[in-house]
Formats: structure tokens, sequence, C-alpha cells
């Protein structure tokens, strides 16, 4: 453990003014700043925020407007309830700053602060109530000494927070101190070496001519990081880890796919929920993601799970979570309204009891609660756009500015490639009415997509275009694009695409011309330009998926009328503890546009027209891991709870590889995105009107169109651009025959009806019983008609022969 020699206080800025102390005794020295006090643009000292390794120390310094003292606590053991050392910290502007000598690698901290609501009294001790005047004063002040803080900045901590030591809250628990209970915030290094392939990766990305990875090239695959290899049958060595989600880089390079965006990543409370939007920290990884958890190597071993992935010719896309953070009340209880006749069903009247007095203060809300957090008119209580409360304040300078660093700092040292924005209209809401929508110039929206660092690496950026609440809660088609760079803007999840094929496949009198708020078939296959083309963006920019994880998986899509989110192995919370503020009946989306077909061979037929339909679309294809092999939830549409942590929510790889139908599905998977790759000219055009011509036709190709049915045929013409291709869609539940243009002979592809992945079929045929029979690209079947009858709800890719 280090020796505190000596300690200096000084503005960051100034650390090379510094000298040292004359001998051991602790001596504080307090330096006057060369740079002036911060402005509103957030200059100076807002660049050293976070520990600094300068010299023969450590330089902490923390953001806070409204503390009136904050002290640094210096931990030898992180588990003690007293710090070795304690030394007040010095404010600069909005900056509190102090730099103690002897202090590296290694180090464990946190921080405590005193403000207007608890001013500082020299009789305090951890656990008194000296000083305190309210747990949330009329100006929104939330300080609380006794609750030591992790640091915003800090790229590590080392542990969760231990409830069995000490409650976060505030309340009747304002005076249990958790200064050994907490999580410590620790001073990282990364030693970790990059490869020769990884400099290569980089100079590709940072050039903007990476083969396979420009803008309209992706085709991403959604997964939880820990979840994806958590079960033993996965085959890693070391499961649910960061290291063991790079060891399947293979499987994920044999799909096909281009690019991973993992679920949330970094540090969560320890009841922050299996999905991991409940956020601590936008710089440290999850601690409980590592296989070793040193919290000193935690960040080295992300590193290697991005080299290895990116060794394997795969994109990393980290889902953010800026709008809101995982700093709840109590979130441990619900009253349940009739003390008579107890029901724990959904028709049960439970409600959250949690008084605005009573709040969890893990770091931004026990450090300015007024400067992180958008808050009521009353400054009691949380703005509410995102649905799970705690919403930030984006557009204010400590906000704002620790997005584009976190943003920073994973693009240049973790090598990450793009970011998914969870809520991300929360980002556009106006500092002075968090329910108005401000994209201008200045907003954090247009800053994150002109960001020069980001930009400089040709970094993705995604929206999710929606939150709960807010003249902004359906953004679709609202985010800009760059004002620097043409080409770059912002990417957003295509709700519309995912409600209008959902609906065009499972629902019987769904037809072409039928709409989803702007979209219909045509607009859906070829970028939803309506949306983007406007704001100077592009196809690309359209992400088109069925499912996600916030929803049915494409199984369960197809296999269940309604949700089944009660009591059950996504759900057992329910079933043990209804009363559990994690017990929501109610949760999860009622419109799904599902449908349970059946037939198992149906169900699979669906699921093969869907991956299709996304393959031939213009834009951007999002697949959601596990739906290649039928993965199901069990009828649970949205099981995010902790609980739902558990064997029946990871993926069950030894279930899938034992079953010939799953086979079937991965094999058919992977075919049809080769399928998309090595016709990029027609199905993923880089500009609207670009790409390969094509014309929209009737079965009996003529044009145009009928679209009030549910069939047609798309004829990508013009060879000179590519290979000639039809893309034949028939949702009609019987057969429809199509006139084949003449002139050339076809060969088929693709074609996802029911009767190639029977077991008549198979038997018949003598067909192999683990490859896909629905797609054929290596001896595809030359057509000896001109005409193709496509079963009812299939989709058929022909291609000219010459």
């Amino acid at each position: 453990m280090p020796r505190f020699l000596i300690a200096c206080v000084a503005a960051a800025f100034a650390l090379s003014a510094l000298s040292g102390c004359e001998d051991e005794w602790i001596r504080i020295y307090y330096t006057e700043p060369i740079a002036p006090s911060l402005d509103e643009a957030g200059i100076a000292a807002l660049d050293h925020l976070g520990p600094k390794l300068v010299d023969r120390g450590t330089n902490f310094s923390v953001y806070s407007e409204h503390a009136t003292r904050i002290e640094v606590l210096l931990f030898d053991d992180p588990e003690e309830h007293r710090p070795t050392r304690q030394f007040p910290m010095e404010r600069f502007g909005d900056v509190w700053s102090v730099y103690v000598e002897g202090v590296g690698v290694g180090q464990h901290y946190g921080y405590v602060a005193w403000g207007p609501n608890w001013e500082y009294d020299e009789r305090w001790r951890p656990g008194t109530i000296h000083g305190f005047s309210a747990d949330v004063d009329s100006q929104g002040n939330r300080f609380n000494p006794n609750k030591l803080l992790t640091d915003p900045y800090a790229k590590a901590v080392h542990r969760d927070h231990d409830w069995s030591r000490g409650s976060t809250a505030s309340g009747p628990g304002r005076t249990s101190s958790t200064w050994g209970a907490s999580a410590k915030s620790v001073v990282v290094v990364s030693t970790y070496e990059w490869g020769e392939t990884e400099y290569a990766w980089r100079e590709a990305r940072r050039s903007g001519d990476h083969p396979g990875h420009g803008p309209a090239d992706a085709i991403l695959y959604e997964v939880h990081p820990k979840g994806f290899t958590a079960n033993s049958s996965s085959g890693v060595d070391h499961p649910g880890s960061f290291r063991g989600f790079g060891e399947k880089a293979a499987y994920l390079a044999d799909l096909g796919i281009t690019a991973v965006e993992l679920l949330p990543i970094h540090e969560k409370p320890l009841d922050g929920g299996y999905w991991g939007y409940n956020n601590l920290s936008f710089f440290a990884p999850e601690v409980s993601y590592a296989w070793d958890r040193d919290p000193r190597d935690v960040v080295d071993e992300f590193k290697w799970m991005v080299e290895q992935l990116h060794a394997h010719d795969i994109e990393v896309i980290v889902d953010v979570v800026y709008n809101h953070t995982g700093e709840g009340g109590l979130w441990r209880e619900r009253i349940f309204q009739n003390d008579v006749n107890f029901d724990p069903t959904p028709a049960g009247d439970f409600y959250n009891f949690d008084p605005k007095e009573v709040a969890g203060l893990y770091n931004l809300r026990g450090l300015d609660n007024s400067a992180y957090y958008a808050l009521s008119p009353d400054n009691q209580t949380y703005w509410n756009n995102t649905g799970v409360g705690n919403q930030t304040r984006c557009n204010h300078r400590p906000m704002k500015r620790m997005v584009i660093d976190s943003l920073r700092w994973m693009v240049e040292e973790l090598h990450v490639d793009g970011f998914r924005f969870d809520l991300a209209p929360v980002l556009g809401a106006s500092d002075s009415d968090p329910d108005a929508w401000d994209a201008g110039p200045d907003s954090l929206v247009q800053e994150i997509v002109d960001d020069p660092v980001l930009a400089d690496w040709n970094t993705r950026i995604i929206a999710e275009p929606w939150a709960a609440g807010g003249e902004y809660s359906w953004s679709m088609g609202r985010f800009p694009a760059s004002t620097v760079d043409d080409g770059r803007g912002w990417g957003e999840w295509n709700a519309n695409y995912r409600d209008w094929w959902r609906s065009f496949v499972n629902y019987d009198d769904h037809a072409l011309n039928t709409r989803e708020g702007d979209a219909d078939g045509g607009f859906t296959l070829t970028g939803s330009a309506g949306y983007f083309e406007d704001e100077g963006r592009r196809p690309y920019h359209a992400t088109n998926f069925i499912t996600v994880h916030d929803g049915f998986t494409m199984y369960d899509l197809l296999s269940y009328e309604n949700k089944q989110n009660g009591c059950g192995p996504l759900n057992p919370v329910c079933c043990s503890d209804p009363t559990s503020a994690w017990c929501d009946f109610d949760s999860g989306e009622d419109h799904n546009r599902s449908r349970d077909w059946g037939d198992e061979a149906d169900k699979r037929a669906m699921m093969r027209n869907f991956f299709a339909a996304m393959m031939v679309s213009h834009g951007t294809p999002l697949l959601l891991g596990g739906d290649e092999w039928l993965r199901t939830q069990h009828g649970n549409n949205n099981a995010y709870s902790t609980l739902a942590d558990n064997e029946h929510n990871h993926f069950q790889w030894g279930t899938w590889q034992a079953n010939d139908e799953r086979n079937r599905m991965f094999d058919f998977v992977r075919g049809v995105i080769r399928v998309r790759k090595d016709n990029l000219h027609a199905f993923a055009p880089e500009t609207y009107g670009g790409g390969a011509p094509f014309s929209w036709k009737s079965a009996n190709n003529t044009e145009p169109p009928d679209w009030g049915s549910r069939h047609l045929m798309q004829h990508y013409y013009d060879a000179s651009a590519g290979p000639e291709l039809l893309v034949l869609i028939n949702m009609e539940r019987g057969p429809v025959t199509f006139t084949l243009p003449g002139g050339r002979g076809w060969e088929r592809l693709v074609d996802t009806q029911r009767w190639f992945d029977t077991d008549e079929y198979l038997a018949e045929a003598g067909a192999e019983r683990r490859t896909s029979h629905n797609v054929s690209l290596d001896e595809p079947l030359p057509l000896s008609e001109p005409e193709y009858t496509a079963a009812g709800s299939s989709i058929v890719i022909l291609r000219a022969t010459d």
C-alpha cells in the first residue's frame, strides 16, 4: 500500500508549479490557480476532473456548484470504516481539487461533501447529526457527510455497495455511515499492450476506408455482455465475463455480423437490474462482468475483449445510459393498498412509498443534486421523462461535459467503435424546461454528432429515439446530421419498421399500403427516407429491427398472443416477493403485434421472413442475440429485473447446439446475412436514390404493383451496378405465382417457405438435418420455368444467371 508522505492542494492546471513538502508530516498548501475561474463554457479545470497521476502523486478533482466543503478520504484497506487519511479540498471555480504526493495506482478513495442543507460542524463525526437541517432543502441540495461518494470520473471501483454494512439512503437512514459499506473508487492506469492487428484496425477506422465496415455495411447484433456466456454450456473458459465474451468472437464472426451492440457495460448498483440500465458510473466497467475482479485489471480485461472482437472483424458498440442514473430511492418495498384481500396479481394496487426525504446517495446526488439532475419545480423530487426517475440535466455544464468526456475516453482508451444512446431524446431536453426539445447548435445531441474526436474515429452514433414523457417522447426522425461532416449523423432505432413488419407478417389483413405512422411497405424497404433524408442523413441511419432486448424474443413474438410477465422463471421475484419494487405485473409493452402460430414449422417460417426482410431492406439491420437459434424468454417481454439474471435468461448454448431445428435456423441466418453482404449494391445504398436502381412490380411483372395487396416484386434490373436480383414478397396466406423478367436465366438464393424446413421434406429429399435448405448460396437452384410460385407467407430472393 502507498505511504502518504505529503499533501499539497492546488488547481489541476497549476500542478507543474508544485514542489514537495519539507518532511514526512502532513502539510497542506493552497495555491492560487493560474487560470481564471470557470466560465459558462466549462473550461480550465474541467479538463482535469477525476484522479490524475502527476509527478510523484495524484490530483483529485471533482465538480460541485453548491457544496460548501468536500473532503477526499484515502483508504489503505477499502473495507475499513475509517480512512487512512482524509484531506479537505480547495475550491477553484466550481471544481474542488487536492494533490496528494505519494499516492498512486491502486489507491482506494471516496468523497464526503457538505452543503446548505447539511453545513460543516466541527463536532460532526461519522454517524452523527451535527450540521443537519434537511435531507433535501428548497434548492434541491441533498448533501450528507455520512455517505461516502464514489468519484464520477473514476475508471474503476472495487466492488458493489455493501448494504449489510450501511444504507445509502437519507431520510430515516441519514445517520447511517457508509464509509465502510461504500464501493471505493480506485486509481488505475491501464498497462494493456495492444497488438499489431489492433493497430491496423485502428488505422482503418480512422482512415474511413475500412473494408466491410463502411457506414452502410454494418450488421448489428444486440447482446448482453454477461448473459451471452454465463451458462456453462457456452464452452468458454471464463463464463459470464468480458473475457468470456471475447472468447466467443469466432462464433459471432461465423454468423457474419459486423458489430456487437453490448447492453450497458458500466458500473451499476447491486440491485441495478439484469439489463444494466441503472448506471452509477459512465467510465468504470462493471466489476461483476470481469473474470478478474481486481479493480486494477477490469479495464484491461475489457480491452482484451475488444481486441478479440476486432481481430475477428467485429466492431464494438456500447449501449450508454446518460439520461438517468442508478441512484434510486430505497427501491425495496411497495405498499399494497387493499389490506383486507391481499391479491398479488395484476389487479392488485401497489404503490412505491419512498418519501421525498429518502434517496440513495452514491455520487452525483451527494456531490451536487441540483447540478446533475433535472428537478421538479419544487426541487424536492425528480423530473421523470425517463420512466424510471432520476432524469439528468444533460444540457447543464457538468453533465454535458461528463458525457463528452465519457464518450471520448471509451473511444480513445477502450477502442470502442460506436454507441447506442438509451432514451436519447432526454439528451436533447432544454436545460431551462426539461419537457422541451432543444437540438440547437449548442445542445448535447448536436455536440455529440459534431465532436471532432468521435468523428476522427468514424464512431457510430445511434439513438433510441423515444422517451417516457415530454414533447420529445416520440422523436423518430428528429435527430440531427453533423454540421461539419457530410454523411455523418445520428442513426436511430427504427421502431416504425419494427411495428410495420410485425403487423405485415402476423396480421392477415395488413396490406403493403397500410401505414404505421409514416411507414408503409415501400417506405420500410427503402430506408425510411421520410424520417432521415430531410435531416441530411442517409439510409444507413435507419437501424431496422424486429426484436431487441426490450420486448419479446423473435420466437416468443410468434408463440404468445400476450406477454407473460408475472410469476415465472424470468420474473421469480413476483413468485417470492410480490411487494418488491422489482415485481411489476404491468411492465412491458401490451401492443406487441404478436401471434401464436401454433405449428413450430410455421413459427420458423415467419422467423425466416423477418430475417430476410431485414437483410433486403435499405438501412442497417439489427438482430437480437439468440434469435438466430430460437431463443425464448418464455413469453416475458420485459426481463430486466435483478432476479432475471438467472439460467433461464442466459443463453442456453447446450439447448440449441443439440437441436436440429435450431441449427437449421442458425444456418439460415448465417446464409441470409451472406446474401446481404454479397449484394450491398442493392440492399445497402449509401445515399437515397443511390445504389443499384430498382423498380416495384406486380406478380405479373408489370408496373405499378397493387399496393393494396400483400405481395410485391422488387427488381434490381441494372446488371452494371452488380448482380441483377429479384425479391418476391408474398404475405398472402396462399401461394402467388410471379412472372419473372425474361431474356435471362434465374437461380434461387433464398426461399423462406415452411416446406423446406419440415421433417417430411428432409426425409423425402434425404437432406442433411442441420443445414438450412431455405438458402442455397454455393449451389443455387437454377430455375427452368419463366414463373416462380412463392408459397403463402414467404420471401424469395432470385439472382440472374446471364
